[in-house]
């Protein structure tokens, strides 16, 4: 099942990098954990009442070239599922009337490592029934657990969704932005770093059956990435 806890690293140690490795492959592999982390809550944007509140699993799926050297440099064991980076979830949402704020964490099983970031929707147009909604996300996220390997991603995102019945449709385009700092391996420690951006383009659809909910999207930034998200609340 998708919303399985699949490991991201089985141990600190996955991430290892090889002196050998370019400035280039370090920023491909940057951009590819960055878009794995990105803190997207799978949900269309937007605000709501002060009375929401909304918990569910969810996963992000990166594919991801595992035999590229960008790949072999950086990382000391293959921590794939599949061929795709896979990055399981807890999400919270909760609604502050005029805008709503999400926050998700990841613990790797039998591992030190962690994700934490949030997200907050600010709202430009509130829908209705028949104006769609137009909203501003942004969002933040950090790794943390990874001695020789710091990385944060920062985004914004403009969404349009509409909804019709139980159905809602969306999508948005943005930026993220990934801060990482590498230490790589040898008697003498260098460090690699990058600080750049990648466009973000995402559509989704949100099925409301109440008791659960259900969204699935689909990103096309660095690589095309697959989330999906099974929720509960009110």
């Amino acid at each position: 099942m998708m919303f399985a806890a699949l490991p991201l690293f089985a141990q600190s140690t996955d991430i290892s990098f090889d002196p050998t490795i370019t400035s280039a492959e370090f920023r491909k592999f940057a951009h590819l954990v960055g878009q794995g982390l990105y803190p997207t809550p799978v949900a269309p944007a937007g605000a709501s009442g002060l009375l929401r509140f909304e918990i569910g699993g969810a996963a992000t799926l990166v594919d991801v070239d595992e035999n590229a050297d960008y790949w072999q440099r950086a990382t000391g064991s293959d921590f794939t599922t599949s061929g795709y980076l896979a990055v399981p979830r807890l999400v919270v949402t909760k609604g502050l009337s005029k805008v709503s704020i999400s926050g998700s964490y990841a613990k790797v099983q039998d591992s030190d490592i962690a994700m934490y970031g949030g997200t907050i929707d600010i709202p430009i147009i509130d829908g209705g029934l028949i104006k769609p909604t137009l909203a501003l996300r942004g969002g933040y996220s950090q790794l943390s657990g990874v001695d020789n390997f710091d990385l944060k991603t920062y985004g914004v995102e403009l969404f349009l969704g509409k909804g019709f019945g139980p159905l809602t449709p969306y999508g948005a385009i943005g930026r993220q932005r990934v801060d990482a700092r590498g230490t790589l391996n040898g008697p003498i420690p260098l460090v690699l770093t990058d600080k750049s951006d990648i466009n973000r383009y995402t559509v989704g659809l949100r099925v409301n059956l109440f008791l659960p909910k259900i969204t699935v999207e689909a990103t096309q930034a660095e690589e095309r990435s697959y989330a999906a998200k099974v929720s509960f609340g009110f």
